[in-house]
This record gives C-alpha cells, sequence and structure tokens, in this order.
C-alpha cells in the first residue's frame, strides 16, 4: 500500500513554514510497513490544488491531504476535493454543534464565518477532531482512500489517533509490510562506507540507501517481510562488517537514550572546553522535559564550580584529541576520545565527532 501527501497552504510554499506533518504522517506509516511515494506542498490556488490532488493519486493508494479546512476565505480545500471527487457538498449539523460548543466554552463569540468548516463532501465519513473547530474527514474516489486533515500538527494528532490510526492498522495486517534496517556508521566517510555494504550485500536483492546526518553516515537496506528470512544471513554479514563504525540501530538515537537516563538525576553540570555549540545543540531538543524540572547548568568553561549532582565534562588534550569525564555519586570516570578526521578543513567535523562520542561515554556511564 502506497501514500502520498499533500501539504496545502500559501504559508508552505512561500518558506514560512516547514511541512513536518508530511514528515510526521510518513514516519506513521513506515512504522506500519506503508511506503509513501510523494510529498507535494501547493499554495491556496485552485488549478495547483487540484493537480496535487491528481498527481497524488497517480502514485498512490492512500492520499493525505492537510491544510485549508478553517473558516477564512483562503480556506477551500474541501470544496477542491469535492470537486476531484465528483461530490456535492452537504452541510453537518453535529460539526456545527461542535464548533459552537468549542467557540463558546473559550468564550468566544461564534460567528457565521464559522459555518464553512461544516461542509463536507457527500458520502464521507467525518473525523473528530478534539483539538480544533475543523474536524477532518475522509471519503474514496477513483479508486483512492483520501484523508482529508486540519492543518495543525496538534489538531493532525488528535484526529489522527481518534479515527485514523485503528483503520491503518487494521489495513497493515493485511499487507507484506515494507521493512528498513538501519545501521548509523561514525568515523568513516560515505564512500568507504558505501563500498564495504556493497561488497557484504553483493548479489543480495535489496533497496540500499545512505543518509549524511553529520556526524553519521547512515546505511538503509529495506526488503519485505517475507524475504526477510532469506535475508538475514546477508544482514549478519553486513551488520559484522560495519561493527568497528557502528554506534546506533534501527534508529536508535544516543541523546534521546541518554535523556531518559537523565529522569534519576536531580541537578547536572554540563561542561564543555570543545566542541562549540553541537554539543549544546545535541543536548538541549531532548532535555527540554528534563531542565523543566531539575537544576542544571551548561558552561563552556571549567572555571565554573557546581553543586550538581552529576558532572559532565569535555576537555581538550590537542587538536585531534580530547579527555572525557563523568562524575556522579562519588564515582568519576575518564577517558580520552581521538578522532579520525585530521586534516585542518575538517574541524568543524572533529567538534562533531567529539561531541557524539563524548554523549556515548556518558550515556554507557551513568
Amino acid at each position: 500500500m502506497k501514500a502520498a501527501v499533500l501539504g496545502i497552504g500559501t504559508e508552505l510554499t512561500d518558506g514560512q513554514i516547514v511541512n513536518k506533518n508530511a514528515s510526521w504522517i510518513s514516519k506513521k506509516l513506515k512504522d506500519l510497513g506503508m511506503t509513501t511515494k510523494a510529498h507535494l506542498v501547493v499554495p491556496d490556488e485552485r488549478p495547483l490544488m487540484l493537480e496535487g490532488i491528481e498527481f497524488c493519486a497517480a502514485k498512490a493508494d492512500l492520499i493525505f491531504i492537510t491544510g485549508g479546512l478553517g473558516p477564512t476565505s483562503d480556506d477551500f480545500t474541501r470544496d477542491v476535493v469535492a470537486d476531484w471527487a465528483g461530490k456535492k457538498l452537504t452541510f453537518d449539523e453535529k460539526s456545527w454543534q461542535h464548533v459552537n460548543d468549542r467557540l463558546t466554552s473559550r468564550g468566544y463569540v461564534v460567528k457565521e464565518i464559522q459555518r464553512q468548516q461544516c461542509f463536507f463532501p457527500e458520502g464521507a465519513t467525518i473525523l473528530a477532531n478534539a483539538e480544533g473547530t475543523a474536524n477532518g474527514f475522509s471519503l474514496e474516489a477513483h479508486g483512492k482512500k483520501v484523508f482529508v486533515l486540519p492543518g495543525p500538527p496538534r489538531e493532525i494528532e488528535a484526529v489522527w489517533g481518534a479515527n485514523i490510526k485503528e483503520w491503518l492498522q487494521s489495513e497493515a495486517r493485511k499487507l507484506d509490510p515494507y521493512l528498513t534496517r538501519k545501521w548509523d556508521t561514525l568515523g568513516v566517510g560515505e564512500s568507504d562506507v558505501a563500498l564495504i555494504v556493497e561488497e557484504a550485500l553483493k548479489g543480495i536483492h535489496v533497496d540500499i540507501g545512505y543518509r549524511v546526518h553529520l556526524p553519521y553516515v547512515e546505511v538503509k537496506a529495506s526488503y519485505y517481510r517475507s524475504e526477510e528470512a532469506g535475508l538475514e544471513p546477508a544482514f549478519a554479514r553486513l551488520t559484522e562488517a560495519l561493527q568497528f563504525c557502528t554506534l546506533a540501530r534501527d534508529g536508535e538515537d544516543a541523546a534521546e537514550i541518554f535523556a531518559e537516563k537523565l529522569k534519576q538525576v536531580h541537578s547536572l553540570c554540563v561542561i564543555d572546553e570543545v566542541t562549540g555549540q553541537f554539543l549544546m545543540n545535541r543536548l538541549m531538543p531532548v532535555l527540554r522535559g528534563f531542565m523543566t524540572d531539575q537544576m542544571w547548568s551548561f558552561s563552556k568553561s571549567r572555571e565554573v564550580k557546581s553543586p550538581a549532582g552529576l558532572h559532565l565534562h569535555i576537555f581538550p588534550k590537542d587538536e585531534h584529541s580530547c579527555e572525557v569525564s563523568l562524575e556522579y555519586k562519588g564515582r568519576k570516570v575518564k577517558d580520552f576520545i581521538t578522532s579520525p578526521y585530521k586534516s585542518a578543513n575538517m574541524k568543524e567535523r572533529r567538534h562533531q565527532y567529539f561531541a557524539e562520542m563524548a554523549l556515548i561515554f556518558w550515556l554507557r556511564n551513568l
């Protein structure tokens, strides 16, 4: 089962916002063994919206359309979808009651303009939206299953959980799911990794892919579950060949795992004299919950003194190596990290490498 995601909104094509909804939807589908064949964004222009739907219908069995369900004059996704499906729009009283209940409970005056959110193509299934006024809907047309969702991410998640997730899970059980194995390698260039992979999987029919997300080079091998048993020897061979440089497998993220372990810690002090912003950039997104409730400090100098329970330090040794240490509950462990990136113009890559290896050291020793 193949999917396509169509994002509607001039704010997307103008670059005002990034289409994170498509990424979120595709990941949910991938987890179920489904594949996404296209991401497309179009502005609030009826001809382009219609062309976008037709393009997606030519590529996929499932079409997810996001945005353009609100109460303003540039919200006409429902009209375009109805035209494409050859359906009339009909007014839904329950959705109007939903709009009234949600707005009045928050102290807003309900205006007539809000009524446009309550029209749906004839025969469509209305998808309740517990986080906003605009309900979504689904329909079948031209042999395709179409889900039309509001634009705000929180509302998409609400509609998905209440109306779509269970249906997709049921459909997925009928499929031969398309799976992906992943190896995150560190300290070896993309071309060198590729040579190892191509040799280990020579003669094996899987879809091989690579993704550079510094400092990692990710290796991906995709296949159908029905082929899995026959591929295991090849995957074992690849795992062994990449063992010297593999730091994570199948989407694991060291920073996320580390943040989870930090929940047991009451206070934290990080001193980083080596990586510039790279260590901070890695930690900040995953530590928001931790830093809300616990004491923490992040410094670029060892001159800072802190009474924190956990100390994480990374100090320079020379241009190509550094010292990393952890102090916790009276125990101190340390080690030295040497970068494989030696040339002068690889300074930034060295800093990224030091940040990631320090993170992994702390994770293993906490």
